[in-house]
């Protein structure tokens, strides 16, 4: 009798490096639940004093026009959502050397955000989620 081998396994792709998209959050605009990004782009922790999830990039917001002072040594563009005019961050332009690591990512105010949590599917105000900790320099790393 003829046996047939047995028919192989295929190999299963290999895993990608950082979170997998169910520990991961959508940031929407409290003001109309546009999507303004995920928590894929964090890159720093928020400074004392500013509640702000700090991003390399954002999604459907555009500056106001309008430049604002932070502090007599400060100044930044405010970011609005696109689709019901919500300030929902900045960006920095000019600061302090205490602030200078903030300059141009996009910094959202935790009170403007709701997020969508993928693996709970929950929503939750921003300001009570804790994300683990990351610094730009970890994400430059990654991503280079």
């Amino acid at each position: 009798s003829c046996s047939m081998p047995p028919a192989a396994v295929p190999a299963s792709p290999p895993r990608r490096q950082g979170p997998l998209p169910e520990d991961c959050a959508v940031f929407h605009c409290r003001g109309c639940w546009t999507v303004l990004g995920d928590s894929l782009q964090l890159c720093g922790q928020e400074p004392p004093g500013l509640s702000v999830l700090i991003c390399f990039s954002q999604c459907l917001v555009g500056p106001a026009g309008n430049t604002f002072s932070l502090s007599p040594f400060s100044a930044y563009y405010l970011l609005s959502c696109r689709s019901c005019g919500l300030a929902v961050g900045f960006i920095l332009y000019s600061s302090g050397s205490d602030l200078a690591y903030l300059r141009g990512l996009f910094c959202f105010f935790k009170d403007s955000i709701i997020c969508y949590l993928l693996k709970n599917q929950m929503i939750i105000e921003a300001s009570k989620v804790h994300f683990p900790a990351v610094t730009l320099k970890e994400r430059i790393h990654k991503v280079r």
